[in-house]
């Protein structure tokens, strides 16, 4: 078997989160067994994915579920299923839109402009609206027009309390609201609340937060379009064909979730605590460093996650991101607004040590 050293890959300590280009998360021994299991047998792969989102909704408490290729591919198929609905006509013509609404209000503060493409890739116009900084309520509700086929929301860099406002001007015109959570997991009431407060659509990825299979994404909402975006995704002749989840994902994703929600958000956050603490102390008494645990108010996502923020002149910080790379073992850490920042949800047990003395080796001896 080829590994990543006979591929002249080096793996290394992840510091930085659940960044996609980074991995996603690490599969628990429970996900990976699920996906040595599917692997063993044929089954028929549209009434795996119709029961595994039956379970998967049972499960959490949601009205429906899907489990999508990604989560990038969940928001471009729930675009499409605002677009089509379950007429298998419409599913058939994407991105030809004959008549009927096909514009979509978003913001600009997200800067994952695939997401813009996805949509548009479905036959979606897109309404763009706010600026790259900030967005309002008034903004979105205003973009709303007889041709809208959805608003879309950045959990995340939008806040919840919008999403509320969002909702309701957007259900008082008879308008669906896409929520894109794809790292706001946890806390794991986001599983329920988000569509509990009336949106749609909300999609989570499977490789983040829940640690599943980095190629998957949770789509919940209301039972008729995700009905709707089953339709428009693989296996089916449709606009998200290319957009495959195998049988192997499938029952990884099952499997996550369920380990999941056995899981507790506080002990969760009190591991997460701790190592970040861990960091933080090993770096007192370090000259022009001021270190600290920081668990609300952040710009990395998921603002649920405690994190431990060093703050350090900006040359200083590139300097030992750097060296931290070129070191052995590897670490990745991310740059952050003040300096650097270490993110413990993807960090194994005893790695927050090993983070802990090679960033004060490189920071005194800077």
């Amino acid at each position: 078997m080829a590994s990543y050293k006979d591929l002249g890959v080096r793996p290394f300590i992840n510091g930085s989160g659940t960044i996609t280009t980074l991995g996603g998360s690490l599969m628990p021994p429970e996900v990976i067994e699920a996906m040595r299991h599917a692997a063993g047998a044929f089954v028929d792969l549209p009434d795996l994915n119709i029961k595994a989102g039956q379970y998967l909704a049972r499960r959490i408490g949601a009205e429906a579920a899907f489990i999508s290729c990604g989560a990038a591919s969940g928001v471009q198929l729930s675009a499409a299923a605002c677009l089509t609905g379950t007429d298998p006509g419409r599913v058939r013509n994407l991105p030809r839109i004959e008549g009927g609404k096909n514009e979509f209000v978003i913001s600009l503060v997200d800067a994952h402009t695939y997401i813009h493409q996805g949509i548009e890739v479905c036959g979606g116009k897109l309404i763009r609206v706010g600026s790259e900084t900030e967005v309002s309520s008034d903004d979105l509700v205003g973009g709303i027009t007889e041709k809208t086929a959805a608003v879309v929301h950045f959990l995340g860099k939008q806040s919840k309390e919008q999403l509320r406002e969002v909702i309701a001007g957007a259900s008082a015109r008879g308008v669906p609201v896409m929520v894109d959570a794809a790292a706001q997991l946890p806390p794991r009431t986001n599983l329920t609340e988000i569509t509990g407060m009336g949106a749609s659509l909300v999609v989570f990825s499977g490789g983040k937060g829940l640690r599943g299979p980095q190629c998957t994404g949770l789509v919940l909402g209301k039972k008729d379009l995700v009905e709707a975006v089953r339709l428009n995704a693989s296996p089916f002749s449709a606009i998200g064909r290319g957009m495959k989840v195998g049988k192997e994902e499938l029952l990884g994703l099952v499997a996550a979730v369920d380990r999941f929600l056995k899981g507790s958000d506080n002990e969760d956050r009190l591991t997460w605590e701790w190592q970040a603490g861990s960091i933080v102390k090993a770096l007192e008494g370090v000259d022009e460093v001021k270190a600290y645990v920081l668990r609300e108010g952040q710009d990395a996502s998921p603002d649920f996650a405690p994190r431990a923020y060093i703050e350090m002149d900006k040359d200083c910080a590139g300097k030992a991101i750097r060296a931290l790379r070129k070191g052995d073992p590897q670490i990745v850490v991310r740059r952050s607004r003040k300096g650097i920042l270490v993110d413990p949800m993807t960090l194994m047990p005893g790695e927050e040590e090993i983070v802990a003395r090679r960033l004060k080796e490189v920071l005194e001896n800077d």
